[in-house]
């Protein structure tokens, strides 16, 4: 009996744990891959427009920033752009349910 109780309290917290876990909102590293460019612009575009630039803070080459969509409900394949100083904005998209760091290159991005 005394282990029928303990399991059910353990199966209990992993399922809470669980939902917590789904709960938690999109996060994701930007990480400034490029040999010379600055990031110092990041979009989404929902409902039919682009969102309002989701950093206040440049991204040199090397370094990288945690970003937060502060929220998990939506469709997961959004467009994103990044802009850099001195160049237009590009746009991209990606499945962000499986993403946990985009790599800002020279050409492009990458993902994992």
């Amino acid at each position: 009996m005394k282990k029928i109780a303990l399991f059910c309290v353990a199966a209990l917290l992993g399922g809470m744990a669980a939902t917590a876990q789904a709960a938690d909102s999109y996060k994701f590293n930007l990480h400034n891959k490029s040999s010379d460019s600055v990031i110092n612009g990041f979009r989404t575009y929902e409902k039919g427009a682009w969102s309002k630039n989701w950093i206040d803070f440049t991204l040199k080459p090397g370094e990288s920033a945690e970003m937060d969509w502060g929220s998990s409900d939506g469709n997961c394949v959004v467009p994103f752009k990044v802009s850099w100083i001195g160049y237009d904005a590009e746009e991209f998209k990606v499945d962000w349910c499986k993403v946990r760091n985009v790599y800002m290159l020279d050409k492009g991005f990458r993902f994992d």
